[in-house]
C-alpha cells in the first residue's frame, strides 16, 4: 500500500470512528437508563456508561464537541467543492479560472493606509524597516484574499441552501463534589456556583466579581462554592492558595478571599501575607500548618478534582453542574442562572 492509499485509508478509518462515536452518544442519550451500557464489571457487578459520564461527562462532551467539529468542516469541504465545481462548469471555466476571477481579481488591492490603519491596532507587530513593512504587506494582502474567498464560498453555499444537519452535541450536567469546601450564601439555595480558580490570576479575580454581582442580582437564590484550580509550579499561586485553606481551617476563608481578589492579580508573598492579616488569621497557626504539608494536600486534591471533570485552566464556573467558562460575559453567567432558577422552581411545581 502507498504512502498516498494509506493516508487516505486512515482519515476513511478515523471519519467513520468519528460519525461511530457521535452515532453511539446520541442512541445511548435517546436509549436513556434502560439500555444503559455496561462498560466494565467488578466482582460481577456492572459499571456503566452514565455512571461514568455522571463522573467525565465534561470530559466527554469536549471529545463529542471536537468529533463534531471535525464533521462540520469536512461536510463543507465537499460541499465547497462540488458547489466550485458547478460554478465553473455553468460558466464554462476550470476552477482555477473561476478562483482566479472572483477570489484573486476581486480581493481589494492593500494600500499603505490599510497597513498603517493595521499597525495602529496592533503595535506590537511593528515591522522595523522596508523589508519587514513588504513581508506585512504580503501577509495582509494573503489574509485579504482567502477573506474574499470565504465570503464568496458563503456566497455560493447561501444561494444552494447547504444544511449541516447534525446537532451538536448537548451540555451536560457533571456531579461537581463541594462536601469539605468553603462556601457561602444560603445552605438550601437552588443554585450552587462552584468557582475553579487561583488568587494570582487576573481573570480569576474578575469571574469572582460577576459571582459577587449575580449573589447580589439574585439574593437567597445562590450558593458560592470555592475550589482551587492552578499549577503548583506557580509559586505565589499556590501560597496564596495553602493560605486560603488555612483561612478557611481558622473560619476566615471568605474574608481572606476577598481580600487577596482585592489585589486583581498582583500576588506576592508580602500581598498574600498582608491578605492574611487583613483577613484576621493567626500567622503563626498558617506558617505551622504549612510546613506539615497539610494545606498542599488541600489544594493538590482540588486540582485533581478540577481535573477529573475536565478543567484545564482557571477560571470555571460549574453552575448546578453545568460547565461555564469564568471569562465569558456577565449576561451569559445570569442567562444560565435565570434558566437553572426557572428548571429548579418547575421541578418543585411538578412535586407539588
Amino acid at each position: 500500500m502507498t504512502g498516498t492509499k494509506k493516508a487516505r485509508w486512515s482519515w476513511r478509518l478515523w471519519t467513520a470512528l468519528a460519525v461511530s462515536l457521535v452515532s453511539v452518544s446520541w442512541v445511548v442519550s435517546a436509549a436513556g437508563a434502560a439500555q444503559d451500557e455496561v462498560i466494565a464489571t467488578l466482582a460481577g457487578r456492572p459499571i456503566t456508561l452514565s455512571e461514568i459520564e455522571e463522573n467525565a461527562a465534561f470530559q466527554i462532551y469536549r471529545l463529542r464537541g471536537s468529533i463534531y467539529s471535525l464533521l462540520q468542516r469536512e461536510a463543507r469541504e465537499i460541499a465547497d467543492r462540488r458547489l466550485l465545481e458547478r460554478e465553473a462548469a455553468r460558466q464554462g471555466l476550470s476552477v482555477d479560472a473561476l478562483l482566479k476571477r472572483e477570489v484573486d481579481g476581486k480581493t481589494a488591492p492593500l494600500t499603505e493606509r490599510d497597513i498603517d490603519a493595521y499597525l495602529a491596532e496592533h503595535p506590537n507587530e511593528e515591522p522595523g524597516g522596508p523589508e519587514g513593512r513588504a513581508r506585512l504587506r504580503a501577509f495582509l494582502g494573503e489574509r485579504n484574499r482567502i477573506q474574499r474567498r470565504l465570503d464568496y464560498l458563503a456566497a455560493l453555499r447561501g444561494k444552494a441552501d447547504y444544511r449541516f444537519l447534525a446537532a451538536p452535541p448537548g451540555r451536560p450536567r457533571v456531579r461537581v463534589e463541594t462536601e469539605g469546601a468553603p462556601w457561602r450564601g444560603a445552605a438550601d439555595a437552588p443554585v450552587t456556583l462552584v468557582h475553579f480558580a487561583h488568587f494570582s490570576s487576573k481573570a480569576c479575580a474578575e469571574s469572582a466579581l460577576k459571582i459577587h454581582r449575580i449573589m447580589e442580582e439574585f439574593p437567597g437564590r445562590i450558593r458560592w462554592v470555592h475550589r482551587n484550580f492552578l499549577s503548583v509550579q506557580n509559586p505565589e499561586a499556590l501560597l496564596a492558595a495553602e493560605t486560603a485553606e488555612a483561612a478557611f481551617r481558622q473560619g476566615r476563608f471568605w474574608e481572606y478571599h476577598d481580600a487577596i481578589y482585592a489585589l486583581e492579580g498582583a500576588v506576592t508573598a508580602d500581598a498574600v501575607r498582608q491578605a492574611a492579616r487583613e483577613a484576621g488569621l493567626d500567622e503563626k497557626r498558617v506558617d505551622h500548618e504549612q510546613k506539615k504539608g497539610a494545606l498542599l494536600l488541600r489544594v493538590r486534591d482540588d486540582i485533581g478534582t478540577g481535573v477529573r471533570l475536565g478543567v484545564q485552566a482557571a477560571p470555571v464556573i460549574f453552575v448546578n453542574g453545568i460547565y461555564f467558562g469564568g471569562t465569558f460575559p456577565l449576561e451569559d453567567l445570569k442567562t444560565l442562572v435565570r434558566k437553572e432558577l426557572e428548571r429548579v422552581q418547575k421541578k418543585e411545581e411538578v412535586k407539588q
